[in-house]
């Protein structure tokens, strides 16, 4: 029997003015996932269906990138999976704490690709560590979706289920970054894959399964990361530029040999 996690909403109130509508949403912090004694780990609804099951080891290898990207970026952020059907992935503020958000969506289009993760994950860092959302920040629209979310039990067999009231306030950055700040997410979020041995190729991999879905409409991921054939050039160009600066710091034979010899 999977383990179950439930998120069940409370209340919800949009705080911004000018907001048309109240939203709340479902979360569900990655770190709280990753201990599960099962195999798989299933995302409940506040009804008890089941929204989407993953491999607990997927979940683990998710954390594992996060962990290690954000400390190659020097931020420190949390990690949720959240609610939502179209593919997205965003930053936030959960309590003041910096968050990246990866939507339900988005884990189903990437299914157990750690290395689509990484990517995803090392952009949105990159975002971050540029200061490209706190500089958005001033400028766009912001949606503030504050729901009150408990915990409803970890269901594992045998253990009485474990309660925790969280507040998860998360404002969601409506940013429409410039040209030159994704080119730098991009660079950087290379950077950050090469350096933690993930492969910078499932950047291109992504955008490339993004572009390829039919969905009948933009997904919200490419109205604030545009995806274009354009976009996927420069990156293969940012990867063979990164591939070809580490070849060149790495020592050559012949310079091992000798230094061997020596």
């Amino acid at each position: 029997m999977a383990r179950f996690v439930r998120l069940v909403i409370l209340s919800t109130a949009c705080l911004l003015a000018g907001c048309a509508a109240s939203q709340g949403r479902l979360g569900w912090r990655v770190k709280d996932l990753v201990f599960s004694p099962r195999a798989t780990v299933s995302l409940q609804s506040a009804d008890e269906r089941v929204l989407l099951t993953l491999p607990t080891k997927t979940v683990q290898q998710l954390m594992l990138a996060h962990l290690r990207i954000s400390r190659s970026a020097n931020i420190q952020t949390e990690l949720f999976i959240v609610e939502g059907d179209q593919p997205n992935a965003f930053a936030g503020i959960e309590r003041d704490q910096r968050i990246i958000g990866i939507n339900l969506g988005m884990v189903k289009l990437i299914g157990d690709d750690v290395n689509e993760y990484a990517a995803l994950i090392g952009h949105e860092a990159a975002h971050w560590a540029k200061g490209h959302v706190d500089s958005s920040r001033l400028r766009a629209n912001t949606l503030n979706a504050l729901g009150t979310l408990v915990s409803a039990g970890l269901g594992m067999a045998g253990v009485p289920a474990a309660g925790a009231l969280t507040h998860l306030g998360i404002e969601l950055i409506d940013a429409t970054y410039s040209r030159d700040q994704e080119r730098e997410a991009d660079a950087q979020s290379i950077e950050y894959l090469a350096a933690n041995g993930y492969e910078p190729r499932a950047a291109i991999r992504l955008h490339e399964k993004m572009l390829k879905v039919d969905y009948g409409f933009r997904p919200p991921f490419l109205s604030s990361h545009p995806s274009s054939e354009e976009r996927i050039a420069s990156l293969k160009a940012l990867i063979e530029q990164n591939e070809a600066k580490r070849r060149s710091a790495a020592p050559s034979a012949s310079q091992t040999d000798s230094s061997e010899r020596k």
